[in-house]
């Protein structure tokens, strides 16, 4: 019932949002505003999907891949758009709840991902060029989509970092790539994992690197298949736990520990 576009004006971006219905059947849209179908935004979504677009998209420096991965979101299935802004709502009330805090590029923090950073889509058949940036990948004939989380892991507990090179990584993020398969049974699977020097930035062994990698697979797997109150969102349910064992996965190489592979939701 809506028609969202993203225009440029005087090099800002502007994202107006159209009522479809609004000018066909003012009275019914009334009605539905007010006890919204399942399959129709709320005005309280709408406002989130705007605000979103201000903090995110918009913001400088311009990013095409940020845009194109903004425009592909927003032409999912409505129940698979609600779980990205439950997703997105959740990290917003973690950084409201951290205002007075000491403001830090480095503040632990867990967010969808919109800017590609391996440059252009791999799929060459793409003939959408928004599709062709994108950094979220909408797969209609299979019913999924694959995005990535990046983790900003906690510096100060970081016992190495390798801060040299590393083009359009910072030594202390971590993307985790995944796979959202929805329909008749909705499920989130791991693709990877992935960061500066190959994620030798912050875990200076390789075999540290890939029991990390291998607990958060363990712990993807867990959380989706949960008994957890899904009503908060089945992606915010996995990011949750992926942010925090990755956590233990730093506190473990700094405590000397090491790094288990096993695994499961927290």
């Amino acid at each position: 019932g809506y028609v969202f576009a993203v225009s440029v004006h005087r090099v800002q971006l502007l994202l107006q949002v159209l009522s479809v219905k609004r000018f066909h059947h003012q009275q019914q849209q009334q009605q539905q505003n007010s006890n919204p179908a399942p399959e129709e935004l709320s005005p309280s979504e709408i406002s989130e999907i705007c605000d979103y677009f201000s903090r995110r998209v918009a913001s400088e420096p311009y990013d095409a891949s940020r845009v194109a991965s903004f425009i592909t979101m927003l032409t999912l299935p409505i129940p698979v758009l609600r779980e990205f802004l439950k997703l997105i709502a959740w990290k917003k009330g973690l950084s409201q709840a951290q205002v007075g805090d000491v403001v830090s590029a480095q503040k632990p923090r867990i967010e969808l991902c919109l800017e590609n950073h391996a440059g252009l889509n791999a799929d060459e058949n793409s003939e959408s060029s928004s599709a062709f940036r994108s950094n979220i990948h909408y797969d209609r004939l299979h019913n999924s989509v694959d995005f990535a989380l990046t983790v900003v892991l906690d510096s100060a507990h970081i016992p190495h970092v390798n801060a040299a090179g590393g083009a359009a990584w910072l030594p202390y993020c971590v993307s985790v790539r995944l796979r959202y398969s929805f329909g008749e049974i909705s499920n989130v699977s791991f693709l990877g994992m992935s960061g500066s020097h190959g994620g030798r930035a912050c875990w200076s062994r390789v075999d540290d690197w890939e029991k990390c990698k291998q607990r958060v697979a363990r712990t993807v797997e867990a959380s989706a298949s949960s008994a957890a109150d899904v009503s908060q969102g089945r992606l915010k349910l996995v990011a949750d736990s992926v942010q925090r064992n990755l956590h233990l996965c730093i506190q473990g190489l700094r405590d000397g520990s090491g790094v288990t592979a096993s695994s499961g939701a927290t």
